[in-house]
């Protein structure tokens, strides 16, 4: 197994908060910090409202033929704290119950009032979680590397070599939108690639989800900002978009329609790819 960069860094802040303790630091900063619930997910699969145009955090979509070095584009890369985005280790999260079932108890584990932002964010993660697979599609949320990987190995093979890619994370002083200039590229994979995002939960949670018979590309492209700041980015290519509807934000914002066109996307710090590494 390889592992882009220290994404998947154990973090020991959780082992500090035992049940029943505030989640809150003395300074009033959350320790166990939920991601942003207010970006809106790029990829593809989400149900962006033709609305959704207008949000600046909808600048991810590209078309293959856009990389092209020298090539400047807008994109949004949201801050996002390394914290929550780093897998905790599977001895902590395995003892805690991850149901909708469980959610008073977990309420009370974490200290959130049953009518939170938090207390919101974790019940919508736990009823994603827990939907049914359509058919054709695999899909399932998890909360550990070792779950990750398990999880991609079902859909790339029980022995494979799994890579999981992510965009660089930005700094806080990076504009959420600035112009971006490509300075290189190269294509990681193609065919079975298992997309992961990143879910509203008081530790690191992820949906990942795959098409059976649909195969994609994913590429690395290195952005250089107006600021000077580097983007090691992982930008992902639907390749089949016939049975996507017409109404989705990044047919409108590429000028393209379902099927005739591959739709590309920029994944931000907290979205994760998983790709077999060529034997």
């Amino acid at each position: 197994m390889v592992f882009s960069d220290d994404i998947f860094s154990n973090n020991s802040s959780f082992w500090q908060l035992a049940a029943g303790a505030s989640a809150t630091s003395n300074g009033g900063v959350d320790v166990l910090r939920l991601p942003s619930m207010d970006h809106s997910s790029g990829h593809i699969g989400s149900a962006v409202s033709i609305d959704a145009i207008n949000d600046p955090t909808a600048k991810v979509f590209a078309l293959i033929k856009d990389l092209v070095v020298g090539k400047t584009m807008a994109i949004a890369f949201p801050y996002k704290d390394p914290t929550s985005v780093k897998f905790y280790p599977k001895e902590m999260t395995q003892r805690i119950p991850f149901s909708s079932s469980a959610v008073p108890q977990l309420l009370r584990f974490f200290s959130f009032a049953p009518d939170s932002k938090q207390a919101l964010g974790m019940r919508q993660t736990l009823a994603l979680c827990e939907q049914e697979s359509k058919p054709g599609e695999i899909r399932g949320c998890v909360t550990s590397v070792e779950s990750l990987v398990d999880f991609a190995r079902h859909v790339l093979g029980s022995d494979a070599d799994v890579e999981i890619l992510r965009s660089s994370l930005v700094s806080t002083s990076t504009p959420l939108i600035q112009n971006y200039t490509v300075l290189d590229f190269n294509e990681i994979a193609t065919g079975n690639i298992v997309p992961c995002h990143n879910q509203p939960y008081p530790y690191p949670v992820y949906h990942c989800h795959y098409q059976l018979g649909i195969d994609n590309k994913v590429f690395k492209v290195l952005l250089r900002g107006d600021n000077g700041e580097l983007v090691d980015s992982v930008f992902f290519c639907h390749m089949d978009t016939s049975k996507l509807t017409d109404d989705h934000v990044a047919f409108r914002l590429l000028g393209v329609k379902p099927g005739e066109s591959e739709v590309c996307h920029f994944f931000t710090a907290y979205d994760l790819a998983a790709v077999p590494i060529p034997k």
